[in-house]
This record gives structure tokens, C-alpha cells and sequence, in this order.
């Protein structure tokens, strides 16, 4: 069974808090749930403005407790296209994340997240690649940014 459990150090540092324990959804937000994690120490934090949060079951900064599918690497790939397709694809993507966030994220050193899954995937096709590659391996993580 996939867990959704984590540690305090697994979040990602400036992850906005939020204070609101009132809010429908405060059992569910990551947002919500790290605050209840950190210690009392900690003098500094980064929180919303409560202000800004009014806590309804709308709230534009949730953030559901739950995994999504990461990639990891995509160096297969390239045996799927074309020279000049992979030339292209290697292209666009370089100039979307630059020259070694682009080899990061190919070698599986960087993991990709849903959103940047499909700029791989606009990638393929603005090479002219019509198969569904896949990724050379998928894991699944809390997903701290989309």
C-alpha cells in the first residue's frame, strides 16, 4: 500500500503554511498539515497571510495530501525516434529548462513531475513523435509545486 506519510525534512524549504485550523480542508493541505509538524523552536516561518485565507472549500492554495506519478529519467527515449527527432525534442526541451536541467531530468537525476511530464510529452510531438513513449521508470511522491 502507497503511504502519504512524510517527514519534516522531506518538505521543501519556503513551503508556505498556513494557520488556519478552522478551514473545511486544514485536515487534508499539506499547507496545513506541515504547520502542525513544526516544532515550537522554529521562531521564523513561511506562512500566507491570513488575511488571504479565509478558509472555504475553495481555497486556492490547497494542496491535497496525496502521491502523484513522478518520472525518472527519460534516456530511453531516444532509441524510440529519429535522429532528427530526438534533435528537435532535445531542442525544445533544453530551451524550456536550459542546457543541464534539461541532462538533470533526462539522466533521472531530477524527477519529473506531472506538469513537467507533459512538456516532455509536447516535446515529442513537436518532433513529430505519435507513440506513447514511456519514461525509463515512474515512482510515486508527494507532490510539493504543481
Amino acid at each position: 500500500m502507497m503511504t502519504t506519510a512524510f517527514q519534516l525534512s522531506d518538505v521543501p524549504g519556503n513551503f508556505p503554511l498556513c494557520l488556519n485550523g478552522q478551514c473545511p480542508l486544514a485536515e487534508q493541505c499539506l499547507h496545513h498539515i506541515v504547520r502542525t509538524m513544526v516544532p515550537a523552536d522554529q521562531l521564523i516561518l513561511h506562512v500566507f497571510n491570513p488575511e488571504a485565507v479565509r478558509g472555504s472549500e475553495d481555497c486556492p492554495f490547497f494542496r491535497e495530501r496525496k502521491l502523484d506519478r513522478y518520472a525518472v529519467g527519460f534516456t530511453g527515449m531516444q532509441s524510440e525516434m529519429k535522429p532528427r527527432q530526438y534533435a528537435v525534442f532535445s531542442w525544445h526541451l533544453q530551451a524550456h529548462w536550459g542546457r543541464n536541467p534539461y541532462y538533470e531530468r533526462r539522466s533521472g537525476k531530477r524527477w519529473l513531475s506531472p506538469a513537467e511530464q507533459k512538456v516532455v510529452r509536447t516535446a515529442l510531438r513537436s518532433a513529430g513523435v505519435t507513440e506513447d513513449l514511456e519514461f525509463d521508470r515512474y515512482e510515486f511522491r508527494i507532490n510539493w509545486t504543481d
